[in-house]
């Protein structure tokens, strides 16, 4: 029984009803059994996310790496579990999705980070329905459509 099936067990509500606070927690739990994610975003999304994700006590920084044949300053970054859990935990934070901001946060950082989570927590749904099947890349780009393959590259 892998992680998402235990929690659902030991839930009497489904997931969808849960009150934000816990759906978030079922979420960054999820992620944090994940061996490796990977996120396709442009040099600049990366960059807010990882501010977000460095306020978090035990966040080590990974090495985003330039994709070839796009121009437009896509980086592809591998990510642990762990490291998922803690870029979802600082959206969360920044977009007020779980709790009441316990801060200041600028209204276009509420609204890049309330779209980043939404997209991870999308791509975390798809595999959390399919447990068996590859963890699909998180692609922060609306831009890329049928032009591009399901990983991202053309």
């Amino acid at each position: 029984m892998n992680l998402l099936e235990s929690l659902r067990n030991r839930r009497v509500v489904k997931e969808l009803e849960l009150k934000p606070w816990a759906a978030h927690r079922v979420l960054m739990e999820a992620a944090a059994g994940l061996s490796v994610a990977v996120m396709l975003c442009h040099d600049d999304t990366w960059q807010f996310v990882e501010r977000q994700a460095s306020e978090r006590q035990h966040w080590r920084s990974p090495d985003p790496v330039s994709i070839p044949n796009r121009e437009e300053s896509m980086v592809e970054v591998r990510l642990s579990g762990p490291q998922l859990a803690m870029i979802i935990e600082g959206l969360g934070i920044a977009a007020g999705i779980p709790y009441k901001r316990p801060r200041y946060v600028p209204a276009e950082s509420r609204a890049i980070a309330k779209r980043l989570y939404t997209e991870i927590h999308d791509v975390l749904r798809q595999y959390q329905d399919n447990a068996n099947a590859t963890v699909p890349a998180v692609v922060l780009d609306d831009q890329i459509g049928t032009a591009m393959g399901s990983d991202g590259r053309q």
